[in-house]
């Protein structure tokens, strides 16, 4: 270390005697021989270079420089593989066993069902103040819909034919009053077929809520009720009078069913023609409640009034329904 410091300072000195206008002339011939030999530099200038020295010390780091910016966002990679299956988890038997036990007793509670005793409003697909539209099954027949009241006397009754807006048309043919027409959130007729195997095992009775065109409410009930088959005619057997409305079916007893093209009646003439509806008539009637919702003669819907002189008592709301005797 020393001899190469010592290097540098005979580099120095000769650069400057080279320099020198002075020493040129006089001494710098022979410090040029000596410099050239033991410092590599000829007239000031070097002229070669000696072998490298040993590395310095490391020194101490600089300072952190700033932070970069972020770079771009590279290529979306490949989507990887379907890890495996996680295990099944448990399933809560208790809520399965409830649903399913719950739809069973519905669907038997359903097909058990024959008529509408003990139905509940929040099952009814539609429903008002006093009943709802129901799903019931009858034999031979199937799933029908029915309107059951809950709320007259207790409940319990299935309503088979209504009488109170006046938009549906009861001048029909047999087919039509065998098997049913009609909305049942208005003026409808069930079906003799469905009345036939809804009372044919008998205990049944019968309730007919009516209101005169002048607002007077009556009632007829009896306490037995029954359809027979199409075989005879659907023929009305009834009973038991009770009610404020004077006993017109009486007369209707034991009598088959007339349309405008199944005449059974004992008129020389058709009855349902003549007084444009559909009955138990005889030759005719002391009732007729299917008759013309719009006339207020013979042919509109009447209940005669027995205790005076049978005059005819014109309606404008009938509803007739019955159930299993209490």
């Amino acid at each position: 270390m020393e001899l190469f410091k010592l290097t540098l300072l005979f580099a120095y000195v000769c650069s400057a005697f080279a320099a020198s206008s002075y020493f040129k002339g006089i001494v710098c011939d022979q410090c040029d021989q000596w410099c050239s030999a033991n410092t590599g530099i000829t007239n000031g200038v070097v002229t070669r270079v000696g072998k490298a020295g040993p590395r310095g010390a490391r020194g101490d780091p600089g300072p952190k420089g700033p932070v970069g910016r972020p770079g771009d966002i590279g290529p979306k990679g490949r989507v990887g593989p379907v890890g495996p299956r996680g295990l099944k988890g448990e399933v809560n038997m208790t809520a399965v066993e409830y649903s399913i036990d719950s739809k069973i007793r519905k669907v038997v509670e359903m097909f058990n069902r024959i008529d509408c005793a003990g139905v509940e409003l929040e099952y009814a697909s539609v429903r008002n103040e006093s009943g709802g539209v129901f799903k019931l099954y009858i034999p031979f027949i199937g799933l029908i819909k029915v309107y059951c009241d809950v709320l007259d006397e207790g409940g319990n009754w299935l309503v088979f034919q209504r009488r109170m807006i006046g938009d549906v048309d009861f001048l029909r043919n047999w087919a039509d009053y065998a098997t049913g027409f009609g909305n049942l959130q208005g003026d409808f007729w069930l079906g003799l077929e469905s009345m036939y195997q809804l009372t044919k095992e008998g205990g049944v009775e019968l309730k007919i809520n009516m209101v005169t065109n002048n607002g007077i409410q009556l009632f007829a009930k009896y306490s037995n009720f029954q359809i027979g088959p199409s075989t005879d005619n659907y023929r009305l057997t009834v009973s038991g009078y009770s009610g404020n409305a004077t006993d017109c079916l009486a007369y209707h007893n034991n009598r088959p069913f007339t349309t405008i093209d199944a005449d059974h009646d004992t008129s020389s003439s058709n009855c349902a023609s003549a007084h444009e509806g559909a009955w138990w008539y005889v030759g005719c009637y002391h009732s007729n409640l299917n008759g013309n919702f719009k006339k207020s003669d013979w042919r509109g819907i009447v209940w005669r009034d027995a205790d005076n002189g049978w005059n005819k008592r014109n309606l404008r709301f009938t509803e007739m329904k019955f159930r299993k005797r209490l």
